[in-house]
């Protein structure tokens, strides 16, 4: 997969009119992270939503720039999935850079939602691991996987937020997400399995999510979770947390790719259910 790390400006339209203004209608905010802030907006033309991701900081320099579009040429050379959040277009305009992405229901998040049932972690799990086996059968690795990044539309959950998303072959910078839900070898800046690292990111949301309680940042529980010490999840069968806990084993090696977790028994249901549409 070849990503681009070139870039052109097509900014304010010749007429010095703003094309965020003239294209579309602002409803609301919907997201805000340290360097985006995302609205839902309305377009004027068709009269369809989408949601809008806008770069807080101005991008002065070609280095600014060329970081901020690294997600925009992950999205572009990766091209269209299910279960990954729909890129639509991009541009410049006041050194901000804009993203119109394919607007989806809610994110997944801990705060306020109550567990999530075995049935829809069973869900989760299989539909974020295609959208895995697709990004990384492409050579890409997301490396922020999380239940902020995992978005809903109709019922079908679609991994979004490629900011950090990087080449497995590691030629190009390696820029790490959210620690909680980082493997061993990413605190050890060791990068040889680059696919795993989303495996045990994955595993640490789905199992955070059916717990209920956030994550730790640090401490004795951080440090358990990352020795493969993995809490008991009650009312859940034995063959789900045995497959949890694989993917969050110490050793990247020993971890299932998203293509063995998709060849599970667990999922047969969902198999043959996606194998008739």
């Amino acid at each position: 997969l070849q990503i681009m790390c070139t870039w052109s400006s097509p900014s304010i339209g010749a007429d010095g009119l703003s094309r965020y203004r003239t294209d579309f209608h602002e409803i609301e905010q919907i997201g805000c992270g340290n360097f985006s802030v995302v609205f839902k907006v309305l377009r004027r033309i068709e009269g369809c939503l989408y949601a809008v991701k806008r770069s807080i900081k101005q991008l002065h320099n070609d280095m600014d720039r060329r970081q901020a579009l690294k997600e925009v040429h992950t999205l572009v050379a990766l091209g269209n999935h299910e279960n990954i959040v729909g890129y639509f277009t991009s541009w410049f305009e006041t050194e901000k850079l804009f993203i119109q992405m394919e607007l989806c229901d809610r994110s997944l998040s801990v705060n306020g939602d109550k567990p999530l049932e075995f049935g829809d972690a069973l869900e989760l799990l299989y539909q974020i691991c295609k959208g895995l086996d697709f990004i990384h059968g492409r050579g890409v690795a997301h490396l922020d996987v999380k239940p902020d990044n995992i978005y809903v539309r109709n019922g079908i959950y679609k991994l979004g937020d490629f900011g950090c998303a990087t080449l497995i072959d590691r030629s190009l910078a390696i820029e790490e997400g959210d620690s909680r839900y980082m493997p061993p070898e990413m605190l050890n800046e060791k990068h040889e399995h680059l696919d795993k690292v989303d495996i045990f990111s994955l595993g640490a949301a789905v199992y955070e999510l059916i717990r209920g309680t956030p994550l730790p940042v640090s401490g004795h529980q951080f440090a358990s979770l990352r020795e493969g010490k993995i809490s008991l999840l009650p009312g859940h069968p034995m063959q789900f947390q045995s497959l949890i806990k694989s993917m969050m084993d110490p050793d990247p090696v020993r971890r299932p790719s998203a293509k063995e977790i998709l060849g599970h028994p667990i999922f047969e249901k969902l198999r043959n259910a996606s194998a008739k549409k």
